[in-house]
């Protein structure tokens, strides 16, 4: 039996295919009710794009990961969403309910709120409040760096990004994202079977031509868009600053595209990915959340200096 109340409808599981033949019969029951139904969806919606882009953002480095696993979180996710537009806390919704509201009686477009706003004012207020959600996710991402936080991530690598960003004509902060990136944020560093640290902070792989230290390390890899485990060699250095120069010679050689960009992480980050440095289709998309982050980091301490 379909239900025809808008909270009993909200209060559903996510996925349910029925979802849209309840919306029909409220709709010719209250239309009013129906439209406000509506816009929750859309909140949800919205919400659930805001969670998806804070997972890209933030590394992810689970061994135990699999096509399953993503599956399941994204149900998580999308359900999640509906909990959060059902709370009501966002403010998006009455948002999206105005402009449906307009849409079916443009002479509201002269009316104002209760507190003086006008409605056409309305989807500003709205943006206002997606960013500000999107803010909120780059400090979850911030909090992924681990105990020393970004202070210490940029602290123990700033010296050797430095050098290596003059030999490639860009920012440092593009370097140390990409460290972190591959690192989960030097939380996830490559070790060999005794525990020791490889300072492979890039993940570069072993080429017949490396004449140096290998370290045999279980990681995941995209085969036509599915993860895959795999077990791979890659370099091992003797210290940060021979990861550093060894990735930026790498970076001349193969991936001229990202030479001379400057501060520009998407830039980088797409030049990275079109040059086949990583198999995960968002790679870019999550290097540059991880570029974000440093740079509202190093932003925020040059304020205060």
């Amino acid at each position: 039996m379909l239900t025809t109340n808008a909270n009993q409808t909200l209060r559903d599981f996510a996925a349910d295919v029925r979802s849209a033949d309840g919306l029909r019969t409220l709709a010719k029951q209250d239309a009013k009710a129906a439209s406000r139904e509506v816009a929750r969806q859309f909140e949800s919606l919205l919400v659930q794009q805001m969670i998806k882009s804070m997972r890209e953002a933030t590394p992810s480095y689970d061994e135990f990961a699999s096509s399953s696993t993503d599956l399941f979180r994204g149900m998580y996710d999308q359900q999640l969403a509906q909990t959060m537009a059902r709370a009501g806390t966002t403010g998006l919704a009455d948002s999206i309910l105005r402009q449906i509201e307009v849409q079916s009686n443009p002479a509201l477009l002269r009316q104002s709120t209760g507190k003086g706003m006008k409605l056409f004012e309305q989807p500003f207020a709205a943006a206002q409040a997606y960013q500000a959600l999107a803010a909120k996710s780059a400090e979850t991402a911030k909090a992924a760096a681990g105990k020393d936080g970004v202070s210490g991530f940029i602290s123990r690598l700033g010296g050797a990004a430095d050098a290596a960003a003059e030999q490639l004509g860009v920012s440092s902060q593009l370097l140390l994202a990409h460290a972190a990136l591959e690192t989960g944020w030097g939380k996830k560093p490559i070790r060999d079977t005794a525990g020791n640290d490889s300072h492979n902070l890039f993940g570069i792989k072993a080429t017949p031509d490396w004449q140096g230290r290998t370290v045999d390390v279980t990681t995941t890899e995209y085969v036509n868009g599915m993860p895959q485990k795999r077990v791979e060699t890659f370099r091992a250095y003797d210290s940060y600053e021979a990861a550093f120069n060894d990735y930026a010679s790498l970076i001349r050689r193969r991936y001229k595209g990202a030479l001379d960009q400057g501060g520009n992480a998407a830039g980088f980050g797409a030049a990275l990915q079109a040059g086949g440095y990583a198999t995960d289709p968002a790679y870019a998309r999550k290097f540059a959340g991880v570029a974000a982050v440093i740079n509202r980091f190093v932003s925020a301490n040059a304020e205060l200096a």
